[in-house]
């Protein structure tokens, strides 16, 4: 009898050992599916969280190609990471991205872009139709009555779909009031700058001074946006809206060219999203997730942050610059965009 207590100790200690892992033997594995320029500091606040927790980070780029995505997934699994953080490609064909980790016991984070009809363990993003709503309050402010353009994301991104809802829930009531009518209403492929340019591009040559404001749902769409208002002389006369607060949108603001940009704290995200990887990978609860989000499969875990900011001429200085997202000399550099 006394031998077999000893054996269930000895047993219990090595459960016990097995399922507390240490931080310093964690995997995580980040797969980027876009490309802009926004990503590149939630790559780098989440490589320094997660390493100053003293785990191993790998991290995959797949610019924009759901298939090389899908690739670059395998990739990591082979590297016995314990957690995916992903940013879909699309939030749609992603679903097999998080069957295929749940394969191999990987539970999977959805990096601000949810993944839809699949079994996700975990959401962490930024209130998106807040993000939305900001963009058409802070226009339709300016300019309550006219001709707006509509410039939604990617189709297959939800948060396209979360900034419409958005924008839109302003954008509504002035319709039906008949002082604003949109001309123009379209998600754009990929977040492309150039489908931007073309659509504005095409939308003016038809109609010569035909629009009062473009809600662009992001800096990248609304740089083409600008350029195509530059080519028709119609820079600074028509209000622009944007999100992420990338260098050209802030320099834009500066020039008068970009009437705002919505600032989230990236940092917050990725911290969050670090903890809660680290979490997952070791088997602990994860705080704050009493949200969770309808994915059409599943109620999800969630986290939606509120740390969000307008963005103008007024308060540049005081929100990007002062919180060191970018720095003072680069935005001021006033050398002249390239128009193509």
């Amino acid at each position: 009898m006394k031998n077999m207590i000893s054996l269930i100790v000895v047993l219990s200690g090595l459960l016990l050992i097995a399922g507390c892992k240490r931080t310093d033997d964690m995997r995580i594995g980040f797969s980027l599916g876009p490309s802009h320029e926004r990503w590149e500091r939630d790559i780098k606040f989440f490589a320094e969280r997660i390493t100053n927790k003293g785990a191993m980070l790998f991290v995959a780029e797949a610019d924009n190609s759901h298939e090389k995505q899908v690739e670059q997934v395998r990739e990591l699994l082979k590297k016995n990471i314990d957690v995916l953080v992903i940013v879909p490609v699309d939030s749609h064909r992603a679903a097999g991205i998080v069957s295929l980790a749940h394969q191999h016991n990987i539970r999977v984070i959805a990096y601000d872009r949810i993944i839809n009809d699949c079994d996700l363990d975990f959401y962490i993003s930024f209130d998106n139709m807040r993000v939305g709503e900001m963009q058409a309050e802070y226009l339709t402010r300016i300019r309550p009555e006219g001709r707006y353009a509509i410039l939604g994301g990617d189709a297959g991104d939800n948060n396209s779909l979360q900034l419409r809802l958005g924008q839109m829930s302003i954008l509504q009531p002035f319709v039906e009031s008949k002082r604003i009518s949109i001309v123009l209403d379209q998600y754009i492929g990929g977040w492309s700058d150039d489908e931007a340019f073309t659509l504005i591009d095409n939308y003016l040559e038809s109609n010569p001074g035909g629009l009062d404001a473009i809600v662009a749902s992001n800096d990248h769409i609304a740089d083409g946006a600008f350029r195509a208002l530059y080519k028709h002389g119609l820079a600074r006369k028509v209000l622009l809206s944007g999100q992420d607060a990338e260098v050209n949108a802030c320099r834009r603001i500066i020039q008068g060219n970009q009437s705002m940009t919505v600032y989230k704290y990236i940092e917050t995200m990725a911290t969050v999203s670090a903890n809660t990887a680290i979490a997952l990978a070791k088997g602990e609860p994860v705080m704050n997730t009493q949200l969770s989000i309808n994915n059409g499969k599943i109620m999800v875990p969630s986290i939606l942050l509120s740390s969000i900011v307008v963005v103008h001429p007024e308060n540049l200085r005081m929100t990007v610059l002062a919180d060191g997202y970018l720095d003072e000399s680069i935005v001021f550099d006033m050398i002249p965009q390239t128009i193509e």
